[in-house]
């Protein structure tokens, strides 16, 4: 079975790139593919934001929460 690793935001904007000369060379053909990265990446830094923010709002009600069980 292969593993799954985490793609990085990095990874995705690399295939972005490569996806959009593969639409530039090639035609529409790969633009399902180009928004799917696209839609990927925008979901992650969208995620990522919400949390953030939800944390900023948070400061000052702080909890303990115990994960040892």
């Amino acid at each position: 079975m292969p593993s799954r690793r985490t793609i990085s935001e990095e990874e995705i904007e690399d295939g972005l790139n490569v996806v959009a000369q593969l639409i530039d060379r090639y035609g529409d053909v790969y633009w399902p593919v180009f928004e799917r990265l696209e839609r990927e990446l925008e979901d992650r830094r969208s995620r990522s934001l919400r949390v953030r923010a939800r944390l900023a709002r948070g400061k000052h009600d702080e909890i303990s929460i115990d994960v040892s069980s």
